[in-house]
């Protein structure tokens, strides 16, 4: 095992003790500590299976993915907004604490998804030169316009959500990977849907198994942490496990899909412009989205704050 990986080793012990005597900081942040312990022990066990893993073998892309990922989550954020599905309990009042917080725990969605899915991938179809994290080019005289049908129901399921919340929200985990996974071919990428024209569905049943065991480690690990998530999801909220309501893990494995989507798609926009001046603006555009969306959780779905404090004993609470 690698030194990263008896760090994880370590640090998820450590988590789970703190967790259990609930001591302060790592009691209302022990979903940050787990998937950040996870992250480190799943691409450690990655690389040692594979020999190749996302921390090891493509540390440049990591330090792209990273903001990506604060990214990516904050879209499905923006939707909640109006949607209002899930809010937030128990986050620290001090804004310096909350933001950076929010950071570290949406910057953990894309590496644990992708390494996930690549060890599901690894284990169930046996091992590949690529995994399914990596994006390939789309194969020579492969349609360069995206279907047409596809991104009129893609936008018509994207907006749905927005326009008639209450009967649409589930559409937000579908629409967006019909709107957009045509649009990769527009960037030379193998898009999913040709992948599955091809008959080549090891990909799409890496993420989506990888998607499934991820929708579970989150539920179970935000369940007993001091600051969590709670769902009010109209019409399936009554059977739950941990705080999801039982439909609601059919949400996971396209959520997967969707997040390889708009990375890729995310970062060969990136690629595609030419100028520093250009790339910089796009990350500039970016930061100010993510901040904008930060700021309408503190408004909109944080449902209650508290003020944390170091603490070295187990509360009586």
């Amino acid at each position: 095992m690698r030194w990263y990986g008896w760090c994880g080793l370590l640090l998820l012990g450590v988590s789970e003790l703190c967790l259990w005597l609930r001591i302060e900081p790592v009691y209302s942040w022990f979903y940050c500590f787990a998937w950040w312990s996870y992250i480190l022990l799943a691409d450690n066990l990655l690389l040692r299976v594979a020999g190749r893993s996302l921390l090891e073998s493509r540390r440049g892309e990591l330090r792209r993915m990273l903001p990506l990922s604060v990214f990516t989550w904050l879209l499905f954020e923006a939707y909640n907004l109006i949607i209002r599905n899930w809010g937030y309990d128990g986050v620290p009042i001090q804004l310096w604490v909350r933001w950076p917080g929010y950071t570290l725990a949406f910057a953990t969605v894309l590496p644990g998804i992708f390494i996930t899915a690549d060890l599901v991938g690894h284990f169930v179809f046996g091992p590949r030169p690529v995994l399914a994290s990596e994006a390939e080019r789309a194969p020579d005289g492969a349609p360069t316009r995206p279907d047409r049908r596809m991104i009129a129901l893609g936008v018509f399921l994207s907006a749905a959500p927005l326009l008639w919340p209450r009967y649409f929200f589930p559409a937000v985990w579908i629409g967006p990977i019909l709107l957009l996974d045509p649009c990769l071919e527009r960037f030379g990428i193998r898009s999913l849907s040709l992948s599955i024209a091809a008959g080549e569905r090891r990909r799409i049943w890496s993420l989506l198994l990888g998607g499934t065991v991820c929708g579970l480690l989150w539920e179970f690990w935000n369940f007993w942490a001091g600051s969590k998530w709670l769902y009010s999801v109209p019409f399936f909220g009554s059977w739950k496990i941990f705080e999801m309501p039982l439909l609601g893990f059919l949400g996971f494995p396209p959520f997967a899909l969707e997040c390889w989507i708009v990375y890729h798609l995310t970062t060969a926009v990136l690629q595609r412009v030419g100028s520093v001046s250009g790339r910089l603006a796009l990350w500039a555009a970016i930061a100010v989205f993510c901040l904008a969306v930060f700021g309408g959780i503190d408004r909109n779905t944080v449902r209650r704050y508290t003020e944390t404090r170091p603490s070295c004993h187990r509360s009586l609470a």
